[in-house]
């Protein structure tokens, strides 16, 4: 007897008829809601963590090959039931978006620079050769969504709905090749601050040892893949004091990610010149985060400094601690925002971040603040999107 394997095919013509015409996308106009009749429970906003609680209603739409997007549909979240041989449990053929939404002193709720999530998600997708979609049609789709689950938003600074939007093969076959099925969940958790100590300095460690990225990888995309396997660096790096990893790659130790964020140095260079500078997206290796964009482009529009992207070796920034003209560094990204760093650890030795950086007026805490004005609707910006 056959259990799973009756209709699972034998190639990849097998697994689906031409299509006779254009395939359907996804559609916002069809989108089908189902409410809960089981509304789950609610924490208090202290105790919310982050990423621990969902909300009441998820967001589903599947797609399959020759037929293309199905009527998407917002349901009770819950499990979700898959195929044992789908793709995504053998081959991790998957990738997901972070995003958040807010609340102004409006009661309006927010969303923050939507369209660059949209279009990654699509980039990520098709790097792991998964169906593209409209972004457009999808960003309706959650903005349905959060009106759904609008009571689950948190109101405080700091709190936020965090949606998780991730695409997948669920394709029913031990075979490896481009699927033949997918599916694209959204998910919601309203969230606290992203470190338990909050908005506190925290302490890198370089980890030269586990290679997150390299050139010609998948750096560049949200792909679990490259998360899931820095649990054992980040684990190490806790069992020495520090917070999160600090990421480099090749002889030369190129600097890629800290942890789940990007990093910014703000110093004084050889030259003399107060320099913002982070490491470049060119060569494939680090992601190309909402955050990161938004701090470059504010940190260009108040020309307060030279602002680099640049194959940054750490080298380069031992000298600077060493000529004592580092500034400041922290972090950026959707879940954590702006991350300060208070300290390096390197080898035996750790470098420290002078004090000034996380005093009042620091360019770090003017970034947090203008970031979280924009969010939360206090300063007019067309990168705050009212759903």
């Amino acid at each position: 007897m056959c259990l799973f394997t009756a209709n699972a095919p034998r190639d990849v013509a097998a697994m689906a008829p031409p299509p006779s015409g254009p395939l359907a996308d996804i559609d916002s106009k069809q989108l089908q809601v189902q409410r809960t009749r089981r509304p789950l429970p609610k924490c208090p906003d202290e105790q919310l963590g982050f990423g621990k609680v969902i909300t009441d209603h998820m967001l589903k739409v599947q797609w399959r090959s020759g037929k293309g997007w199905a009527a998407p549909q917002i349901v009770p979240s819950g499990p979700v039931g898959l195929h044992p041989f789908a793709h995504v449990f053998h081959y991790a053929i998957e990738c997901y978006e972070g995003m958040k939404a807010y609340v102004d002193d409006e009661g309006e709720t927010r969303l923050f620079r939507p369209d660059m999530n949209m279009k990654r998600f699509n980039d990520s997708a098709a790097r792991l050769c998964l169906p593209a979609f409209d972004g457009d049609e999808l960003l309706e789709c959650i903005k349905e969504l959060l009106r759904v689950d609008k009571e689950w938003i948190p109101h405080k600074r700091g709190y936020s709905m965090y949606l998780r939007p991730v695409i997948f093969s669920t394709t029913p076959w031990l075979g490896l090749t481009q699927c033949s099925e997918a599916m694209i969940l959204v998910l919601m958790s309203p969230v606290g601050p992203y470190f338990k100590s909050g908005v506190v300095p925290i302490k890198l460690a370089v980890d030269a040892k586990y290679i997150r990225a390299w050139p010609g990888g998948t750096g560049d995309i949200k792909y679990g893949g490259n998360y899931g396997s820095t649990v054992i660096s980040q684990k190490e790096a806790a069992s020495g004091g520090a917070s999160q990893s600090l990421y480099v790659y090749d002889v030369d130790e190129f600097i890629t990610e800290a942890g789940t964020m990007n990093v910014f140095f703000l110093w004084t260079n050889t030259e003399g010149v107060k320099e913002l500078v982070t490491p470049t997206l060119e060569d494939g290796t680090i992601l190309p985060g909402v955050t990161r964009r938004s701090v470059l482009d504010l940190a260009a529009e108040w020309n307060e400094c030279a602002v680099t992207e640049k194959l940054l070796p750490f080298r380069e920034v031992a000298a600077a601690f060493e000529r004592n003209e580092i500034h400041e560094v922290f972090g950026t990204g959707t879940a954590a925002v702006i991350q300060p760093i208070g300290f390096i650890k390197y080898r035996e030795k750790t470098y420290e971040v002078p004090q000034s950086a996380f005093e009042p007026g620091s360019f770090q805490l003017r970034l947090t603040n203008e970031l979280y004005g924009i969010q939360y609707g206090k300063i007019p910006h067309p990168w705050s999107v009212v759903v």
